[in-house]
């Protein structure tokens, strides 16, 4: 079955090894859905979150791919029922006077908060699972987006297991 799975990586923090880790997924024809790059909380790692579309063998190959960077420490799946994941998104909507409570009600059953109001726009900020950031994206399309930013997705393993040395 081909969906979408949550890999994460602790990486050496050093020059070049974003590099390598893409440049490896670019030769071996995998597909990124967000990729998220930050400090590990471990001294001198970084942690990659990434989200790739296959089915299990192919996240399989990918990972073991991925083991084989000098850098890379760990690979691993992060389960979707074992996990908590989240992502931001900046998004500005077109406003028109006559639409703004109902781009304010929808927006306010995603949890979004209004940071900026322009005479034509409205900008706001959402945090949710990247379904609840798609289907928010979905119901505010009808009105006009204007530019949106999303940070990719950041996940973690629930319980005491750690994506560490």
């Amino acid at each position: 079955m081909n969906n979408k799975q949550i890999i994460g990586l602790l990486v050496h923090n050093h020059p070049g090894v974003l590099l390598r880790v893409t440049g490896l997924i670019s030769r071996r024809g995998f597909n990124i859905d967000s990729l998220t790059v930050s400090p590990a909380g471990l001294e001198g790692y970084s942690r990659m979150t990434m989200r790739i579309n296959g089915d299990d063998d192919q996240v399989e190959q990918f990972i073991s791919q991925m083991m084989k960077i000098v850098d890379v420490k760990k690979a691993e799946v992060l389960p979707e029922q074992a996990s908590v994941a989240s992502e931001l998104i900046l998004i500005k909507i077109r406003n028109e006077a006559q639409d703004q409570n109902d781009i304010l009600a929808v927006t306010a059953k995603y949890h979004a908060s209004l940071v900026n109001l322009g005479e034509h726009s409205m900008t706001f900020r959402a945090s949710g699972t990247p379904e609840e950031i798609d289907a928010l994206v979905t119901e505010v399309q009808k009105w006009g987006i204007l530019e949106m930013a999303r940070t990719g997705i950041a996940a973690l393993e629930i319980g005491d297991n750690c994506l560490s040395e």
